[in-house]
């Protein structure tokens, strides 16, 4: 017959359960992992890890138990110490810190705002894209008109057995002027789509205007069997482009949140909080954007098709393994 535990064993081992709970909480979800009564009981909860550690320490008992203790009040440490500890570090050990852990930890965090803004994009690029395939006469409601008059005519004026490559015809000798536009007019779009997500219906509408033209653009090159090598061109550097000015939309609906569900805080207070965690996404979104600026004007219009595609692939893998594998913390030992 199993053993019961001592009362005492079992409050220790409660007290660093409640510990778990509210630490993982607070890193998932930032600000809004806290619940009032976690404010309290946090530092409460910290010190008693810590003279948990000491007294096992001091008699050699459950060595598990102690690093499964130390585990935890590293982690509350990190969280209750957090501005003291960056302070201490050098301007480029922050900035490393923060591409490696912080960001990526952000945009995992908020994984079902960004859900809804992928699902959007894409789910409505697919509908304009199979309605337009089907019909090439609803491309003019879909899109901009003279968009849809300008490609139709290229296309036409193509020769035999030439790729259609879009507006994508500048030479090498333009691609360092280009580049600089490009980089600048990224950015720009990157801060719209965050602008625009502060009033959720613009960010709504915005969203949408880009996906039908990303699906409807597709679908007219597919009516000359040209969808292959303009998509190649576009997602050559779009896996970048696309994904960063989602990620800028994202951050302006966490500042919407924030107003909205500001959970123990005063709006104002949830709102310096949440700034935080949205000034985190936007720090992804800046350097995605200037190689994605980079791609588009020395990769895009002038690689051959095999190049173009190899891109794309690593540039996404890349992009999923950083998000997703990077600056996790190990798992402790139950």
């Amino acid at each position: 017959m199993k053993k019961e535990l001592e009362p005492e064993v079992q409050h220790d081992l409660a007290q660093l359960r409640r510990l778990r709970t509210i630490v993982l909480a607070a890193r998932r979800r930032g600000a809004r992992g806290w619940k009032e009564e976690d404010l309290v009981d946090l530092p409460r909860l910290y010190r008693h890890a810590c003279s948990l550690v000491a007294r096992l320490e001091a008699s050699g008992q459950n060595p598990r138990l102690v690093a499964e203790a130390r585990h935890l009040i590293g982690l509350a440490h990190g969280i209750l110490y957090a501005e003291r500890e960056a302070h201490r570090q050098s301007p480029l050990a922050r900035l490393v810190h923060a591409y490696r852990v912080t960001v990526p930890a952000a945009i995992r965090a908020e994984w079902r705002l960004a859900a809804f803004s992928f699902g959007l994009l894409y789910g409505l690029a697919a509908l304009s894209w199979y309605a337009v395939s089907r019909d090439l006469d609803l491309a003019s409601s879909l899109l901009n008109p003279e968009m849809v008059e300008n490609e139709i005519a290229q296309l036409q004026a193509m020769a035999e057995g030439e790729r259609f490559r879009g507006n994508f015809t500048f030479g090498w000798g333009e691609s360092p002027s280009t580049a600089g536009f490009l980089m600048l007019h990224n950015i720009g779009v990157g801060v719209l789509f965050f602008a625009t997500a502060l009033v959720p219906p613009l960010y709504l509408f915005l969203l949408s205007t880009n996906a039908l033209m990303l699906g409807s653009y597709t679908a007219v090159a597919g009516h000359w069997g040209q969808a292959g090598s303009i998509s190649s061109i576009l997602w050559c550097h779009g896996v970048l482009e696309i994904q960063a000015i989602v990620l800028a939309g994202t951050a302006g609906l966490i500042l919407v949140r924030a107003w909205v569900r500001p959970g123990p805080w005063t709006r104002r207070h949830a709102l310096q909080l949440e700034s935080r965690r949205a000034l985190e996404l936007l720090a992804a979104i800046f350097p995605m954007l200037v190689l994605a600026g980079l791609i588009e004007a020395f990769v895009s219009p002038h690689a051959p098709l095999a190049l173009r595609v190899a891109t794309a692939v690593v540039t996404g893998a890349l992009l999923l393994l950083w998000i997703a594998f990077s600056g996790r913390e190990p798992r402790p030992a139950s």
